[in-house]
């Protein structure tokens, strides 16, 4: 896969609608702002109550974060309409199977990556981009009216991943230059970076499904002849 083309599509697309991802991203940046400066008042080497707000609002951070994902990946397709963009920050909560399914799965990934780092970091670290793309194989899914479980994603994930971990891997490590930069700026960077990076990697997903689909249509195409000679017999 064509990494930098990948990003030069995103970067593309991010340049020429930067307002509309600026104000998109906005309620995810300010509640991060918000759960690391309360994050930053705890000075003791104590559990305080100020803990549990920031880890509560970095948590639903998080989750608007994949609704974010969602309307990138709607936009590396071409079905995104560039209006309203604080109300599509609030992607994720528009439909209970999104919001329900993105809760579920993030917490199972979480239990399943801890089992693993428990044992060895590597093996948590190569499970994690194993499980990289369920959000977006039950959003797919979703789309699609298919009934799936939340381990199921995360299974076609693991499925989808297997032998693309290592090139998932280094495109992350591409971004590290630009994740520098967001630390160095106090975050303001991240402005900018935040959304490249969400572009990106749901650009990524699409045409790693597009592959998928190739391979399987191919599959089924050489499948048919063979069981209409079994009929035919």
């Amino acid at each position: 896969m064509n990494r930098a083309a990948l990003k030069e599509d995103a970067k593309s697309i991010l340049n020429s609608h930067f307002s509309f991802y600026f104000l998109l991203f906005l309620p995810a940046f300010i509640l991060e702002a918000i759960g690391g400066f309360t994050f930053g008042m705890n000075v003791t080497d104590y559990p305080e109550p100020s803990d549990g707000v920031s880890a509560l609002i970095t948590w639903i951070a998080a989750l608007l974060t994949i609704g974010m994902l969602f309307v990138c990946l709607d936009a590396m397709r071409e079905k995104l309409t560039y209006e309203n963009p604080l109300q599509k920050s609030l992607f994720i909560f528009h439909n209970g199977d999104y919001f329900l399914g993105t809760l579920l799965i993030s917490i199972i990934q979480y239990i399943f990556i801890i089992l693993w780092t428990i044992l060895l970091i590597i093996p948590g670290i190569i499970k994690s981009l194993a499980y990289s793309q369920s959000y977006f194989i039950y959003r797919d899914a979703i789309d699609r009216g298919e009934h799936i479980s939340y381990t199921d994603a995360i299974t076609r994930s693991r499925q989808m991943m297997d032998g693309h971990k290592w090139e998932f891997f280094v495109m992350g490590l591409s971004f590290i230059g630009w994740l520098l930069l967001v630390s160095v700026t106090a975050g303001i960077a991240a402005i900018w970076v935040q959304p490249y990076m969400s572009l990106s990697f749901a650009n990524y997903y699409n045409e790693l499904s597009r592959e998928q689909n190739a391979k399987d249509d191919h599959v089924e195409d050489h499948q048919a002849p063979t069981s209409e000679s079994s009929e035919n017999n």
